[in-house]
């Protein structure tokens, strides 16, 4: 039996019981998923934006399925509460791909977090409609498996001119009692004039084996100003595949920034369509792996109409047998003049069995445009560690600081000081082998 069609044999034989724990909103898009998926299969090496990364084989394993919705009990929720100095967010739990609430206080005016069952019966159709219109399943198997077996969801819904001051911190829970696969769902919409921020953090509850198919989906409207940051501390039997869709309007400014500590296969896909004009991207991330982690991000930028600007840099510092991959594309079509766009992706090889793969990539139509590209790959800079051990600092030591140095350029560009200095911390923590397993990462306050 291959990989799909354990998921189709599956869809067919549980249809009635995940549709009965979904919602007419989701259930309408199922159908349609389910014929992609039987069609497109899971993607192969043999396609462009996958050729780093072996799916059939990640979805191999027999997986088990949430399909009750049962919600761990509270005190496994408890476990994990927020430890964010100086910040004070709204913090949300996601139990596998469960919403399972979380924050006690009131929430702002014009501000709405809830599930995506409790969405399609109280949030407006308009705003319920972006469900599946970015995610097109008819483009990607791993879209279309998650929108059929996805049973609810998150939604994040920022009303018109509604400025948030506090981030919204949403932690992504995988605790079972055997190996499981979650199929998590994610819709923010932030109206015209609205800012939010918003920060995930993936966390596994013990050492099974989680299988994670994740799509977000993300709205920013005329003049809104939308902040995402991702932080993943998992353990190495964890494997996670995140599609994120984003789509902005004119005037509107979107910052993505995705913090790899520890994981075992990782695999982001990341698409930005730019549809009005002198909109802004800011797209930024660290990766630190080793062991045979693996770590593979592939975005796609689509400037679509004129006076757009995006920003792309993605940092890798990989020991042992750790295998990266970096494939950036910045599509600037014809008509969106006076694009400005620059895209860096800098890796730190520790060791000589890691790899890493680097492709950036411009596809320019337009004749009016400041567009620039680059990567690099390399080792240690010999000659600063050897300056470094004779002014009495330890070859160890040494190193760590280098490395710590080369993420920082990413960590510097997070605005939340609060954040970037909590991160900051977790990194050095990471060097210094002090990051083995998530219990140890104190983002979330365990016990």
């Amino acid at each position: 039996m291959t990989s799909e069609q354990q998921y189709i044999d599956l869809f067919r034989e549980q249809r009635s019981l995940i549709e009965a724990n979904s919602c007419a909103l989701m259930n309408g898009r199922r159908q349609a998923a389910f014929e992609d998926f039987c069609r497109l299969g899971f993607p192969t090496r043999r396609e462009e934006r996958y050729k780093y990364t072996d799916v059939a084989q990640a979805f191999a394993p027999d997986y088990g399925l949430n399909l009750r919705q049962a919600a761990p009990a509270p005190q496994v929720l408890a476990r994990f509460r927020c430890n964010l100095p100086n910040l004070s967010p709204l913090v949300f739990y996601v139990a596998n791909d469960t919403f399972s609430g979380g924050a006690v206080r009131e929430l702002p005016r014009g501000l709405h977090v809830l599930s995506m069952r409790q969405a399609a019966g109280q949030l407006p159709a308009d705003v319920c409609a972006h469900y599946g219109r970015l995610a097109d399943t008819a483009g990607d198997g791993l879209t279309a498996l998650n929108t059929m077996l996805t049973q609810d969801g998150v939604v994040v819904y920022v009303e018109a001119g509604t400025v948030l001051p506090d981030p919204i911190q949403i932690i992504n829970l995988s605790v079972a009692q055997a190996d499981l696969m979650s199929n998590r769902r994610v819709l923010v919409v932030a109206e015209g004039g609205a800012s939010v921020k918003l920060l995930f953090c993936d966390h596994a509850d013990n050492r099974r084996r989680y299988l994670t198919n994740q799509v977000v989906e993300v709205v920013a409207g005329r003049e809104a100003a939308v902040e995402i940051y991702s932080v993943e501390e998992t353990t190495e039997q964890n494997t996670r595949f995140s599609n994120l869709y984003v789509e902005q309007q004119a005037d509107s400014r979107v910052t993505l920034c995705s913090v790899s500590l520890h994981n075992g296969l990782t695999r982001n896909r990341t698409d930005v369509r730019l549809a009005g004009s002198h909109a802004s991207l800011q797209a930024y991330g660290a990766v630190i792996a080793d062991k045979q982690q693996h770590v593979d991000h592939n975005i796609l930028v689509d400037h679509a109409v004129e006076s757009c600007h995006s920003d792309l840099l993605y940092k890798y510092v990989l020991n042992d047998r750790a295998v990266g991959a970096f494939a950036g594309k910045v599509l600037v079509r014809p008509g969106a003049q006076h694009t400005d766009s620059q895209q860096t992706n800098a890796n730190l090889c520790a060791s000589p069995e890691a790899h890493m793969y680097t492709q950036p990539m411009l596809e320019i139509y337009a004749d009016d445009v400041k567009c620039n590209h680059g990567s690099t790959v390399g080792r240690f800079d010999e000659q600063a560690l050897f300056y470094m051990c004779q002014r009495g600092i330890p070859e160890a030591e040494a190193r760590l600081l280098l490395q710590h140095a080369f993420v920082n350029e990413v960590l510097s560009r997070i605005e939340l000081e609060p954040l970037r200095e909590r991160l900051a911390h977790l990194v050095e923590m990471r060097f210094r082998g002090e990051l083995s397993k998530c219990e140890g990462c104190r983002m979330c306050q365990h016990g």
